[in-house]
């Protein structure tokens, strides 16, 4: 037999059909699945969503912006010095970066949140933006093309994902957060009529596009009688903010007496975050999310390190995955072995494949799993 080719369409090589396969033969390579994503092979159809973490933005690489400054998105290893002004060694003894975000919100500082949401921001705007219209192959777009009608759950801040579909016509505001949003059209007729979502972006920690509220004013509060009815779910409204020209013809849905400011829509990086997590808005995202993990023959985590601090945010993911019908759970990221071999322990229910590559290393190995 032949060697595999890689089972997806790229520029310059040529698609491999259902014909050209054996029935309900999936090819090997080195032990891993080679999934063929865009087509099925006999009756195989395989269910995958992917869990997003930091480590998906580090081969985004960099862009100058038209005021001639350094635009990236902002690693792990470069937040103190953004956010704080401190190097790796400058941060006192005992001390994490996630300590120091708590230490800020204890004493209502929000400079440092602001400053990295400024960051992500600016970076969605310029280099996402970049990436999804290139006309040239990156590891991005070819990913996104690779997976239609996947799902993408998301620790991440920021908007790549929803960018790139975007400009694919695969993902809209209106349903593509897995929850509805009231949204705002500029010109109608330069959207589908019926538009509809092919893959969702669930951000289990918030996303600075998206606010929500838990209530609804009535009555004139300001000149006359006014009162608050709790809602029985968060309503969710799209509000870009400086990315409204990044998802034209939308717009911002216009402040309103709940308005919360960008750097509060998300859940910021302190090492305990069971408070945020508790709250009703970022329930709704985690209960479609366990969802959408339990329908899926595996899911694939990119970038995302399962940091043992942030326990209480992945493990209702893990264990809606242990319910699912493969329990399947692919690591993928430099040091993926060393997760994997630990989660082995923890989530003895799941099968669990460590692949130790980079993100776009994996983009360049066709994707295997």
């Amino acid at each position: 037999m032949s060697r595999p080719r890689c089972a997806r369409r790229i520029r310059g090589r040529r698609a491999l059909t259902p014909a050209s396969q054996p029935r309900l033969i999936i090819p090997i390579i080195r032990g891993m699945l080679l999934f063929k994503p865009r087509q099925l092979w006999g009756e195989v159809n395989i269910v995958t969503s992917f869990l997003i973490g930091a480590g998906f933005n580090a081969d985004a690489g960099r862009i100058r912006t038209p005021y001639d400054a350094d635009c990236s998105y902002p690693l792990v290893s470069d937040v103190a010095r953004l956010c704080f002004g401190l190097d790796s060694v400058s941060i006192p003894n005992g001390k994490s970066v996630e300590n120091l975000f708590a230490d800020a919100h204890e004493n209502h500082d929000d400079a440092p949140m602001k400053r990295l949401t400024d960051k992500v921001m600016e970076a969605d705007y310029y280099l996402g933006s970049t990436l999804a219209a290139s006309e040239e192959s990156n590891c991005y777009r070819r990913f996104f093309e690779a997976f239609p009608g996947s799902s993408f759950l998301t620790f991440n801040y920021d908007s790549l994902p929803e960018i790139c579909l975007f400009r694919m016509k695969r993902w809209f505001p209106d349903d593509g957060y897995g929850v509805p949003v009231e949204t705002d059209v500029e010109i109608e007729g330069l959207l589908p009529p019926n538009r509809r979502s092919q893959s969702i972006v669930l951000h289990l920690h918030g996303s600075f596009c998206l606010r929500s509220s838990e209530f609804e004013l009535h009555g004139n509060p300001r000149g006359g009688t006014g009162w608050v009815d709790l809602l029985p779910s968060p309503k969710f409204k799209f509000d870009p903010d400086s990315l409204s020209g990044v998802f034209f013809p939308y717009r911002r849905v216009l402040p309103d007496e709940g308005y919360m400011t960008t750097d509060g829509r998300v859940i910021a990086p302190v090492p305990n975050k069971d408070p945020q997590l508790a709250q009703a808005f970022v329930q709704a995202i985690y209960q479609r999310a366990c969802g959408v993990v339990r329908k899926s023959d595996v899911l694939i985590s990119i970038g995302y390190s399962f940091n043992v601090h942030d326990c209480a945010s992945y493990d209702p993911i893990l264990l809606a995955l242990e319910k699912s019908p493969s329990r399947r759970l692919v690591v993928v990221s430099p040091d993926a072995q060393g997760a994997a071999s630990r989660l082995a322990v923890e989530y003895r229910h799941l099968s669990i494949t460590a692949v130790n590559r980079t993100f776009r290393q994996w983009a360049d190995g066709c994707f295997p799993f």
